[in-house]
């Protein structure tokens, strides 16, 4: 206010203003104010205002005559703070800014003319982060062979067209329509949302990851991984693209075993796999043998997040590579060192595993026959030992070991069983059996299937995995059994004793998941989702078939047990919209399955054990060729009230000669 008072009393002679402010007749009558009211002296106008002598209103970051111009404003030197600090970085990192753009471009002309060293210098720059996931990224725009099978590996596994044919509709399994629109693949918006993570993490997730991954598919040897490519990388040194690609993939498999429950992990899943996919070109244009790993960690994380893999395509890639390099035939064994023949045997058999997991499940043919394979499996060693023969391995009193590959040759077992269920039962080629044929085939199966589950293997320790514990044995068993009795394309129309084993199984199926959730030991992947899905409509489409099987249950125990799968469904998956279509399913059929049974009792009297032929014509099988050519499907009518659910979903494509597919993939 001092101010403003010694400003206002302050003579004319000594305005700076005054001596362009002549008196004339015309200013005698109405004097002229030295400036606008409102602007206050000593504000330091900006670089603009100050060129075009102009007023200022000094606004941060841009005044208004800058923001009515729509330009960009730069402050006066006045507003700048100038701190002498010796421990100022500013200058070093601009010099490390302009050394990695001088690399990224570098890097990104290799990639253009096809270097498939490229990733090495990638790796380089990503050294000198401080962060392990937050390197440069190298897009292959340079390359567009390379960019179409990059597009085409990180599509969804289930996707619907929008041009789809009515066959193509016909063809899609069950599965597919849980999914169909979903991305499960949240990707990071920008580089500021990425989460940093510790090298403790990271050694926990590394550990994760060959505590509970790897039991099931062994594609990597682990001292080998830590020496060639973890360490390095944690290191900073310089690594390949290769070793960029499968430690970030390994990390990434490894956080999304905790991603449905916790947020942090779910961010440092995204991230890794972004930092993957950076290095997925480099991974692609590898050696074979690390070129089938990669493909193959890519597919481990695809049975979590199918919506950012294409499985099926992947899968086929690393199989072709694997038998164009004769992994499939034991000559191929002779001249290798005992270490890379095991790894290569182990990789032969991760991709028959895999292959076999991902065909069943889409319905699809199969990628190699068994007779075509004479590749012995690998054998049933640690890493350790394998890594050095002489090491004395602890006491395991006779018995299999977490750590050896126990788990994995019993799961290569059943996917051979699986597979002959496949082609005698599945396959697409409508094998036109008798019904004595098709009871002996599922007899000599089952008899198969129930030893293979008593020699499961039984482990001393606590196992990590849930692929190691008898409660998923136990899934295994009860899926295969349910892919053995239900319709099929070799018979169309099951008995009541094929709805009575495909119902046990379903049931018990439900239990075993509800038993691993109770010891916080279930592992969230798309498979377990479907497996308990298709578990709860195949019970219900069973009790719906056969008036017998509801006669041996009430109305009590079935409420108990649809309320029990909808649950378990909901924990599992920590929710999603994914899962709330599988719920809506399951309640709404579930609903009209209890209107069957009279209120607080039990079903209608058996009917001689037979089934709802009309039913089962009506629902379900209208894609098999042998009954519309036999005439065998049942004439249009009004549909029940109690079947118009069992309608609605079947009109959306949920046919029950598509739907036995995806218990394969477990």
């Amino acid at each position: 206010m001092a101010e403003e008072s010694l400003a206002d009393v302050r003579s004319p002679a000594s305005s700076p203003a005054h001596a362009d402010n002549i008196p004339t007749p015309s200013s005698t009558t109405r004097p002229r104010p030295t400036h606008r009211r409102g602007l206050k002296r000593g504000v330091a106008a900006c670089e603009r205002c100050r060129r075009r002598k102009q007023k200022c209103d000094g606004q941060l970051p841009v005044c208004g005559q800058c923001s009515a111009a729509g330009t960009s404003c730069v402050p006066s030197e006045r507003f700048l703070v100038r701190v002498a600090s010796a421990d100022c970085e500013c200058e070093r990192l601009r010099r490390q800014v302009e050394s990695l753009t001088a690399q990224l471009e570098s890097v990104t002309a290799a990639v253009a003319v096809g270097d498939g060293t490229a990733g090495s210098g990638l790796a380089s720059a990503r050294g000198e982060s401080s962060a392990i996931h937050r390197s440069p990224s190298v897009r292959m725009d340079g390359a567009a062979s390379s960019n179409v099978s990059l597009d085409r590996l990180l599509r969804p596994t289930f996707s619907r067209s929008d041009t789809a044919t009515a066959g193509d509709e016909a063809l899609m399994n069950s599965p597919s329509r849980l999914w169909d629109g979903l991305s499960t693949g949240r990707r990071p918006e920008s580089l500021d949302s990425v989460t940093c993570s510790s090298l403790e993490d990271n050694n926990h997730l590394v550990e994760g990851f060959f505590a509970r991954r790897w039991p099931q598919f062994p594609v990597l040897h682990k001292p080998t991984f830590l020496q060639k490519h973890y360490l390095p990388f944690t290191r900073g040194e310089s690594v390949s693209g290769v070793s960029s690609f499968q430690v970030n993939i390994v990390l990434s498999i490894a956080a999304s075993e905790r991603s449905r429950t916790d947020e942090r992990h779910r961010r440092l899943q995204q991230d890794f796999f972004q930092a993957a996919s950076r290095s997925l070109g480099a991974a692609l244009a590898a050696d074979d043998l690390d070129c089938v790993q990669c493909l193959l960690l890519l597919c481990i994380y695809g049975s979590n997040e199918p919506q950012s893999v294409d499985l099926w395509y992947a899968v086929g890639m690393a199989l072709r590579l694997a038998i164009g390099m004769n992994l499939h035939r034991a000559e191929n064994l002779a001249s290798k060192e005992p270490l890379e023949a095991e790894m290569c045997k182990r990789l032969f058999w991760c991709v028959y595993t895999m292959d076999r997991s991902v065909s069943m499940s889409l319905g699809l043919p199969l990628g190699i026959q068994d007779a075509d394979i004479s590749v012995p499996l690998p054998l049933s060693i640690s890493d350790d030992v394998l890594a050095d023969p002489t090491r004395e391995t602890p006491l395991s009193f006779g018995g299999p070991d977490v750590d050896d590959l126990s788990t994995f040759l019993h799961i290569v077992q059943l996917r051979r069983i699986n597979a002959d269920i496949y082609r005698s039962l599945h396959s697409a080629g409508d094998a036109d059996l008798a019904g004595a044929d098709i009871d002996a085939i599922r007899a000599r199966h089952h008899a198969r299937l129930n030893q293979w589950l008593a020699s499961a293997p039984r482990y001393l320790a606590p196992p990590a995995s849930m692929h190691q514990t008898p409660e998923w044995f136990q899934i295994a068993h009860h899926q295969a059994v349910m892919n053995l009795y239900r319709p099929s394309h070799a018979s169309p129309v099951s008995t009541a004793d094929a709805l009575r084993h495909c119902a046990d199984s379903a049931i018990s199926l439900v239990s075993c998941y509800g038993a691993l959730y109770a010891k916080n030991s279930v592992t969230y992947t798309y498979v377990a989702l479907t497996s308990l899905f298709m578990a709860g409509v195949t019970m219900l489409y069973a009790l719906r078939a056969s008036p017998a099987l509801r006669q041996d249950l009430t109305r009590a125990v079935v409420d108990s047990n649809i309320r029990s799968c909808a649950t378990l469904l909901r924990d599992v998956s920590h929710g999603g919209e994914e899962v709330e279509r599988g719920v809506r399913v399951i309640r709404r059929l579930g609903r009209a399955t209890l209107l069957l049974f009279a209120e607080g009792g039990a079903g209608e009297p058996p009917d001689d054990g037979r089934v709802d032929t009309e039913f089962m014509s009506w629902f379900g099988l209208r894609g098999h060729r042998r009954l519309r050519d036999h005439g065998s499907l049942a004439s249009a009518q009004d549909t029940p009230s109690a079947d118009v659910p069992w309608n609605d979903l079947f009109e959306h494509g949920f046919e029950m000669g598509n739907i036995y597919y995806g218990d394969f993939l477990i």
